[in-house]
């Protein structure tokens, strides 16, 4: 064979020949590479964090706080992107009431008429969806979307939430609202029950929320 031939076309000896062949190639997968968006995930401290509920009657409302156990925000380079909580169903206690009777309520709050804690001891949330949405400064800034699990029941649901960076994480905060007859809580439900009068209790419940994520 012809080496003058080959010394024309090859030219590859050495270690020039890696760079010559490889950089191009390098250059070209870089440009049509698609960009990784980062993410980072935050766990939800519980001692930092507070969930406190209001569910009302046809007399007034009662008031209370409930731990959370657990959870987790995830964060993008377009902001919140997945959210999800654990709460103990067992830490339900009343802010309204004088001790007897707040004792007395959150004993039947933790009982089969309402939310049988000895059975189903954590609800949580989890969410579907995240959408940002356009607020003013202070206010509601995602849409979430998720499922809701009570008494081993998974419902959808969707509220809004005011999520931002903070020092070491996120915090979120907001107000979700669950109807408890979807959950199976149907004790003294207007929905259900008739001629209850005064003793009607209203079907939703309100849960207001402050994570804060580290």
């Amino acid at each position: 064979m012809n080496r003058s031939f080959l010394s024309n076309t090859c030219r590859c000896s050495g270690p020039n020949w890696f760079f010559k062949i490889t950089l191009p190639a390098l250059l070209i997968a870089l440009v049509f590479a698609e960009p990784v968006a980062a993410q980072a995930t935050y766990s939800v401290d519980p001692k930092a964090s507070k969930v406190e509920w209001t569910g009302r009657k046809v007399t007034g409302q009662h008031n209370g706080s409930i731990q959370v156990k657990a959870g987790s925000l995830k964060w993008g380079m377009d902001g919140l992107t997945h959210g999800e909580v654990v709460i103990d169903m067992t830490s339900i206690t009343n802010q309204d009431l004088d001790p007897e009777e707040a004792s007395m309520l959150v004993g039947h709050l933790k009982s089969k008429d309402f939310f049988d804690v000895g059975t189903y001891k954590e609800a949580s949330f989890v969410s579907t969806a995240v959408e940002k949405i356009t607020a003013e400064a202070g206010k509601a800034n995602y849409r979430l979307t998720g499922n809701l699990t009570i008494k081993g029941i998974t419902k959808p649901v969707v509220f809004t939430v005011l999520a931002r960076q903070a020092e070491r994480g996120v915090r979120a905060t907001g107000t979700m609202s669950f109807n408890r007859t979807l959950y199976g809580i149907k004790y003294r439900s207007g929905s259900f029950f008739d001629a209850l009068g005064d003793r009607m209790i209203e079907d939703m419940i309100e849960l207001s929320f402050d994570l804060h994520a580290r």
